[in-house]
């Protein structure tokens, strides 16, 4: 049996065979190394590709090339830096015309408030030319003075004077006329009592120490005097001998207070008790004066009403001081034997911006001078009045009822003619200071200090002592004689 294709043709199909087998391995082994040299590549690649990194900043617009620095000499450095700052100041510079667009509203506001206050200047100063403000005699004001804050309480015009006191330095003024008193002393117009921290209270906080308290002060004192300086040691212990034997020594003995309002009288007692020492206990905490008035159940002058404390060295009076003013009181002594004379006057009389709350102050000064020991006892005052410009005195003439109404005083009177008149009428006052102190109050404020002459003593004697204690007076303005000092009253023609 011939088989199915021929020899020749069997042949053919095994070559062909063959070939295509040697073809498709040779296409597996191309397709292999294929394969693997895109692996080889796509590794090689991957090394050199750069691992990634944040995004460059961008740089900003305009972007300017850095310039190659150039290393300059001081002397050119120095030179490019003028010509840096000269091309500066021209690009600084500008016309007018561009100022005035630009600036254009500040500029037109600016002149706006010029213009209104010129116009606010002219008006006022023409209108206090043409119509000047009133001003009225002592005595003789629209309205009687009272002293009492009519809008205010008690309370709110305390407070209202503590900012401003301090700010025009008065509570410095009222410290150097507190410092001053000694001996039986009387305060009139006390009103809140803004005086009593000032005071010195040392013979009065005797007066409270028990027996051991007082052993321990002598003992201490015995101390003192035993020191390396023997003089301030005897000084002491001569000041506390003599506070206990019942002489000043410097301190307060009695204090006495008149005013005629009852609500200042309780914020005065509330004072005392927080100021006079061993006074917590005697004191409440919120005082009436009109509840303890009725306890003590007394009138001491006529119309009046007294609270007194540790055997009448501490009284309060509520009274009208224009009216009588009481007697110093008696003090009680340790034994019989010591009892001194009944004092019949005060040692110092003080005031505080009182003359200017009465309807006759030169009558008050008067009735104060014949309260006071004559020779050694000293009035002192603090008030406000009219100043030595006439611009601020138009200003206090122009506000004058306005503030009347409000603290219930006239504040545009004249202390010094009032001061001079009281001594031309009262024998035997004299001033022994008036003076007008720092310029923060433009000049209204003015410190007197008075005393009454001596009888028994010689014109001569008196007028040595009254040089030296003028000498003794320290201060700017005993250093540096001002317009602000003293004026008498030839120079003054208002006093005639």
């Amino acid at each position: 049996m011939q088989p199915l294709y021929g020899f020749t043709s069997c042949t053919v199909a095994t070559a062909l065979t063959r070939g295509l087998r040697v073809s498709r391995s040779t296409c597996c082994v191309r397709s292999k190394h294929h394969g693997l040299i895109l692996l080889i590549m796509r590794r090689h690649a991957s090394s050199k590709a750069p691992t990634p990194s944040k995004k460059p900043a961008p740089k900003p617009l305009p972007y300017q090339p850095a310039q190659p620095r150039t290393q300059l000499n001081p002397r050119n450095q120095k030179q490019q830096q003028q010509h840096n700052q000269k091309n500066q100041q021209e690009s600084n510079k500008s016309t007018i015309s561009d100022l005035v667009r630009q600036r254009w509203f500040a500029i037109f506001g600016f002149g706006s408030a010029l213009a209104c206050l010129g116009y606010f200047t002219a008006s006022l100063t023409m209108y206090w030319r043409s119509e000047p403000a009133p001003r009225y005699q002592v005595g003789c004001e629209p309205e009687t003075p009272t002293g009492r804050p009519t809008i205010q309480s008690p309370y709110e015009f305390d407070l209202h004077l503590d900012k401003s006191e301090w700010r025009y330095g008065i509570t410095k003024l009222r410290r150097e006329i507190g410092a001053g008193a000694r001996g039986h002393v009387l305060e009139v117009a006390i009103g809140t009592g803004r005086n009593l921290e000032f005071y010195p209270w040392d013979a009065v906080a005797e007066s409270l120490m028990t027996p051991k308290e007082r052993a321990k002060a002598e003992a201490k004192a015995k101390t003192k005097s035993s020191s390396w300086f023997p003089s301030w040691g005897a000084r002491d212990n001569k000041k506390g001998s003599s506070a206990s034997q019942g002489d000043d020594g410097g301190s307060v003995l009695s204090f006495t207070g008149i005013d005629i309002s009852p609500g200042m009288l309780d914020i005065a007692l509330l004072r005392v008790r927080q100021v006079v020492p061993h006074m917590a206990d005697k004191i409440p905490k919120k005082p009436s004066f009109a509840m303890l008035a009725a306890k003590d159940g007394g009138s001491a002058i006529p119309q009046g009403h007294v609270v007194s404390f540790l055997s009448d060295r501490i009284r309060l009076f509520q009274s009208d001081a224009q009216a009588a003013l009481p007697a110093p009181p008696t003090l009680p002594s340790p034994s019989p034997s010591d009892a001194g004379p009944t004092p019949q006057k005060y040692d110092t009389i003080l005031q505080s911006f009182g003359l200017c709350s009465v309807q006759d102050p030169v009558s008050l000064l008067s009735l104060m001078a014949s309260s006071l020991q004559p020779g050694t006892g000293r009035i002192l005052l603090l008030e406000h009045g009219r100043s030595i410009w006439d611009i601020v005195n138009g200003l206090l003439d122009r506000s004058a009822r306005a503030h009347h109404e409000r603290f219930g005083c006239w504040w545009n009177r004249d202390i010094e003619v009032i001061v001079h008149e009281a001594a031309r009428r009262v024998p035997g006052l004299e001033i022994l200071r008036l003076e007008r102190p720092g310029w923060s109050t433009a000049g209204t404020h003015v410190v007197v200090e008075l005393r009454v002459a001596d009888e028994n003593v010689n014109e001569d004697e008196a007028k040595a002592k009254l040089r030296a204690e003028q000498q003794k007076a320290t201060g700017w303005a005993s250093v540096l004689p001002s317009i602000l000092s003293k004026r008498t009253t030839d120079d003054d023609p208002k006093k005639s």
